[in-house]
């Protein structure tokens, strides 16, 4: 029986409308009954574990090869994670330890690895750490298919369907049919998972936030329309209703087309305002795909990644070559590596040595740096100044809340020169040293932290939590976080205007950075930066093509009259309708 029809509000990650029939899968972790053994088969599943592990290693390998044919290397990189937690020792050795001491099979003893390091990571503050606890739960599941005589899951398609699921993991976005999936209406998931990222790099139409309800009633039989713009989801709509979405379909089709074509374009206003467009970058990533989507540099490259393996934290040379490869990489283009942003929440227990009731606001990025790991903080710099010969480097300091902290590094700095020199080592002498604004703190004294920085990145997601005091995860709070309060642009008004008394750089590295409502206020603030991910560059960019920064000045000064975050945006929408008609879905 067919479901009525209804439309519902989803959160769209990946834009574009998919209309078509539903396929649902799995999209869940398939249960495991716990199985004891004897200590006499302890060797053979030790055997069985470390085969499933080398299967699953090349099945990593060949999905990252059929994705770096299909896309770019920066979109295959993602799997980089995947193979990561395959070779990580200290989850092999939990595997093992469950195995021998807690006499229980190779699938029991993976699950439980997988959740215990899952669970660490989605305890995290961090949106883009977090969202790994799904990549090491697609790890897991592959290992314990692969040790069962079922394998991996393939799946059958008798016509292209839109996919339906409670979640969807990377593993499975790439294993489908391009040919054969519409788009996708998944319950969980963020922007920032890599099945979101990888939905926008196939630009396949994508919402997450469906509800389960929902998901429970639907059927082959069902009709869906997904519109990735808005996050509307339509059951079984009526004619009338589908053919006007297939005109919206052809409509941003073409525009999809256009800005492919334009990647390369600058992003000038027309009163000729330049903003640079720049990237945020996951790992180590190709930079030259990069380039290509129209990065004039990389805004905000993490460094977590380096630090995921508590066995085995890299010394100076292991991440000088790391650093190095990826300078070399980018050529002239700027480069803003962000040091290590770890909160202390016990993520890695080889680095965070003390448990706090309340991590989020206890010792995480410079905190952490200067008060508990000096150590791997001067090994990082040390690492950093070393590699900034080999290109236009800028090191950005995370979590910072005072000048105290700022100084601090400089000092911690100006001694690793003279560490350096005496040791005969080459390096960088005067790279660039800015600031994360994240914290209320920081950017209402960005009048003092002006005078020593030598640029701010405004770190919106953190700042805009902070700020109104709500936490972007919790769904019972998530109608208070809004980007566009009245009280965020003053602050961000606030910073760019002491870092311009001082000709000092602004940019903006959080997800407002790619938000098109947001694009406005941020050009009329004069911000001179915006650090995204590199699917979404061309739509930025034709964006601000449209603006004049001027106009924008005048929106900027009347939202932060507003009362609230719905008058500010509605600003913004009636410029865009004026300006850039043909983008307001996006």
């Amino acid at each position: 029986m067919r479901v009525p029809t209804c439309t519902v509000q989803a959160t769209p990650v990946a834009g574009g409308i998919a209309i078509g029939r539903v396929m649902r899968i799995h999209g869940e972790v398939r249960p495991v009954h716990q199985v004891t053994i004897d200590p006499a088969d302890i060797p053979a599943e030790l055997e069985r574990f470390h085969a499933a592990l080398d299967l699953t290693r090349d099945q990593l390998q060949k999905l990252q090869n059929k994705l770096r044919e299909k896309l770019h290397d920066s979109e295959a990189g993602i799997f980089d994670a995947h193979l990561l937690l395959v070779e990580d020792k200290t989850m092999t050795m939990e595997v093992e330890r469950g195995i021998s001491e807690e006499l229980v099979d190779a699938e029991t003893a993976v699950f439980r690895a997988v959740d215990k390091f899952a669970a660490a990571f989605s305890a995290v503050e961090d949106v883009y750490l977090r969202e790994r606890a799904g990549d090491i739960r697609d790890v897991g599941q592959r290992i314990a298919d692969n040790l069962s005589s079922a394998g991996v899951q393939e799946f059958a398609y008798d016509e292209p369907r839109i996919v339906i699921a409670a979640t969807l993991t990377p593993s499975e976005t790439v294993g489908m049919d391009r040919e054969k999936v519409l788009g996708f209406a998944v319950e969980t998931g963020s922007a920032t998972s890599h099945t979101a990222i990888l939905a926008r790099s196939l630009q396949l139409p994508a919402v997450v936030g469906l509800s389960r309800e929902l998901l429970d009633s639907l059927t082959v039989a069902d009709k869906i329309i997904v519109d990735g713009f808005s996050g509307k989801v339509i059951v079984n709509p009526d004619p009338g209703t589908e053919e006007a979405y297939r005109v919206k379909k052809r409509e941003a089709d073409d525009i999809f087309r256009q800005l492919r074509g334009e990647s390369e374009l600058h992003a000038v206003t027309t009163d000729g305002f330049v903003i640079e467009i720049v990237a945020n970058v996951e790992a180590q990533e190709d930079y030259s795909e990069i380039r290509k989507n129209g990065a004039n540099g990389i805004g905000l490259f993490r460094t977590e990644f380096l630090f995921m393996d508590d066995r085995h934290l890299p010394d100076e040379d292991e991440q000088f070559e790391i650093y190095k490869k990826l300078m070399i990489s980018a050529g002239n283009d700027p480069v803003t590596i962000r040091t290590m942003d770890i909160g202390g929440d016990k993520l890695n227990s080889g680095i965070v040595r003390t448990e706090e009731q309340n991590p989020f606001l206890g010792l995480r990025g410079i905190r952490l740096c200067l008060r508990e790991r000096r150590d791997l903080f001067e090994t990082q710099l040390r690492a950093l100044m070393r590699a900034g010969v080999h290109g236009n480097m800028q090191i950005m300091l995370p979590m910072i809340s005072c000048m105290d902290e700022l100084l601090e590094t400089k000092k911690i700095i100006a001694g690793l020169k003279v560490e350096l020199t005496v040791r005969g080592v080459p390096f960088a002498d005067s790279i660039p040293l800015g600031v994360m604004i994240e914290t209320p703190s920081a950017a209402m004294t960005a009048d003092r932290f002006a005078l020593e920085a030598d640029f701010f990145s405004i770190g919106s997601n953190d700042l805009i939590q902070y700020t109104i005091a709500a936490d972007r995860s919790n769904e019972r709070v998530a109608h208070l976080y809004r980007p566009g309060h009245p009280a965020i642009l003053r602050l961000i008004r606030f910073t760019v205007e002491e870092a311009l008394k001082q000709n000092i750089p602004v940019a903006v590295c959080g997800q407002i950075a790619e938000d098109t409502l947001m694009i406005p206020f941020l050009v009329g603030l004069g911000v001179n930066e915006l650090s995204m991910s590199p699917v979404a560059m061309p739509l930025i960019k034709k964006l601000i093509r449209s603006l004049s920064m001027h106009e924008c000045g005048e929106l900027a000064a009347k939202a932060m009259q507003c009362d609230n975050s719905g008058d500010v945006m509605e600003l913004s929408r009636d410029m865009i309708r004026r300006c850039a008609p043909e983008l307001l879905d996006f």
